[in-house]
């Protein structure tokens, strides 16, 4: 397995000459055994990050210290954090599990920065990565979904994805890797468990035992194909779209509902949407044209015009605008490190990167009020948002649906027009959010 590990990493470029690695140890078996190969190929190099995150009484304290004696043992740098997690939970109105996974992720991104780590790396192995395909497959998703667990994203890098977990426990047996069970991933409780004690070993079984390593092979095939499609519709974008409009005949007929979802994604449109949109345009005949011109589409913030060969993407007239929660786990909202953001923060109107550091979910998107105020994104001040709307002279049929997107009683966003100051990307911010309307 040692020599596995050096080749998947050597072929996935995961980590460079030099590089220092923060290997995240919560004293289970996956994350013992990537200590213990780290240790071997990368020695003098490697760091160990354990949270406590309080959830299980005694059986953490027992995790910190097994990771604290190995590494003692080893001369393996170690740091160590503690967290109220459930308190944090409440506080962000978050569950226990989103908690966790945003105070671990925090923590690595700070000791990167304060430290000088290149690369964090995480247990995750081939088993993972199928068990993550059938929960977005059961809960719906489309391809992007159905890639499993990529074995890198920004600083993070998974360099155990070659291996299943039999391979994992085998080598922990071979050289003695310490490790302490957790005793709630025996439960079936959450649906990761269920399909890991019971539904993917029948079919492990059903398969000659060749199925999670098959599985694996398809899903890099899947993330290669995702990669592509991206490239593809990028370059599409750059041939169809001009400002807010979109040149039917620079689309594929034959994927016609799949390109139009793409491009008009970012706009807020849902898939459902685009389909019919797809379906009138796909059986339209030249005489049907002028009957088809005229005809609309629309999503919370935009509507799609059809003119002829063309689409004009306008925004929504005045329409009062709804009242929801945004969840933590919306598909809206997408979570990043620092690390993971572009060189530029410029977006759309309909995307806003704010920093997570003090946001509280759920928030809250709402039609504006009187009496709002927020500090315009570049100013100082507070200014109430009636009149940000008159001196951007925004006409009076686009004022009656201005939306905000509000954490606890603060207006962090004006939605398509200016986010507030204070929630604003910094260097030292820990984690972003990235929403999309």
């Amino acid at each position: 397995m040692l020599d596995d590990f050096r080749q998947y990493i050597r072929q996935r470029r995961l980590i460079a000459p030099g590089d220092r690695i923060l290997i995240a140890v919560s004293g289970g078996i996956d994350s013992m055994t990537l200590l213990d190969l780290a240790r071997r190929v990368f020695e003098g190099r490697i760091a160990a990050a354990h949270c406590n995150f309080g959830l299980r009484g005694a059986e953490s304290d027992g995790d910190q210290r097994l990771v604290e004696t190995c590494c003692r043992r080893y001369g393996i740098p170690l740091h160590t954090v503690r967290f109220d997690t459930e308190a944090e939970a409440r506080r962000r109105g978050e569950s226990i599990q989103m908690a966790a996974r945003r105070l671990r992720y925090e923590w690595f991104d700070s000791l990167c920065d304060e430290h000088g780590y290149d690369k964090i790396a995480i247990a995750h192995h081939a088993d993972d990565s199928a068990e993550t395909f059938f929960i977005n497959l059961l809960r719906g998703t489309g391809l992007r979904g159905l890639t499993g667990i990529g074995d890198r994203r920004g600083r993070i890098v998974r360099p155990l994805l070659f291996a299943r977990r039999d391979d994992i426990t085998a080598y922990a047996a071979a050289e003695n890797v310490p490790y302490r069970e957790d005793s709630t991933n025996a439960g079936l409780k959450y649906l990761r468990n269920r399909l890991r004690h019971d539904i993917l070993p029948r079919l492990e079984s059903a398969s000659g035992n060749r199925f999670a390593r098959t599985m694996e092979e398809n899903l890099v095939r899947l993330r290669e194909t995702q990669r592509y499609i991206d490239l593809q519709i990028d370059r599409l974008r750059r041939r169809a779209v001009e400002g807010d409009t979109i040149d039917l005949t620079a689309l594929d007929p034959e994927c016609l509902g799949f390109e139009l979802y793409e491009l008009l994604r970012p706009r807020g449109f849902a898939p459902e949407t685009t389909e019919d949109m797809a379906d009138l345009l796909g059986n339209r005949t030249e005489e049907e044209d002028t009957t088809v011109s005229g005809k609309r589409f629309d999503a919370p913030l935009w509507s799609a015009v059809i003119d002829r060969s063309r689409i004009l993407l306008v925004p929504r007239a005045a329409e009062p605008f709804g009242d929801e929660q945004i969840a933590e786990d919306d598909p809206r909202v997408e979570w990043l490190s620092v690390g993971d953001l572009p060189d530029s923060l410029a977006a759309p109107p309909n995307v806003a990167y704010l920093t997570a550091d003090a946001l509280k979910f759920p928030l809250r998107l709402r039609q504006w009020r009187e009496g709002d105020w927020f500090i315009p994104l570049g100013m100082f001040g507070q200014k109430k948002v009636s009149d940000f709307l008159i001196d951007a002279k925004v006409p009076v049929t686009e004022k009656a649906r201005q939306g905000v997107l509000v954490s606890g009683e603060t207006i962090v966003w004006l939605v398509g027009r200016r986010i507030d100051d204070r929630y604003k990307v910094r260097q030292d911010a820990r984690r972003v959010v990235r929403i999309t309307l």
